[in-house]
């Protein structure tokens, strides 16, 4: 009779667990259109039309407009194509949300289509 009306799960025996390493996306795509645009900085015309595009979509997600908005402010402080290469591909929140939606920089390599559809 003095035990208790619960389950105590095996979990908690198990001990502490170790985080796993998350393995590291591929940056290729980055790579080549961060390459396109310090190549060629006229194309920064493309990453802003596609960010007025993206801005107008309704449908996206809240993150995406946070992130589309903080690189709208990434443009607007900077048109240097090392710095955007460097907020972009460094690892931190900006650049993590940044290379979330690689869609701003559709249109940059020669093998893509230019701007949105």
């Amino acid at each position: 009779m003095n035990r208790p009306y619960y389950l105590q799960s095996a979990s908690r025996h198990r001990g502490a667990r170790a985080f796993r390493e998350r393995p590291e996306p591929p940056r290729d795509y980055f790579d080549k259109a961060l390459a396109a645009l310090k190549a060629d900085p006229r194309k920064l015309e493309i990453v802003r039309d596609n960010l007025r595009h993206y801005e107008q979509q309704a449908h996206l997600p809240k993150r995406v407009h946070r992130t589309l908005k903080r690189f709208s402010y990434l443009l607007a402080v900077t048109d240097d194509p090392d710095e955007i290469a460097h907020w972009v591909l460094q690892d931190s929140y900006e650049g993590n949300a940044f290379r979330q939606f690689p869609l701003i920089f559709k249109g940059l390599s020669s093998t893509q289509p230019k701007g949105p559809d």
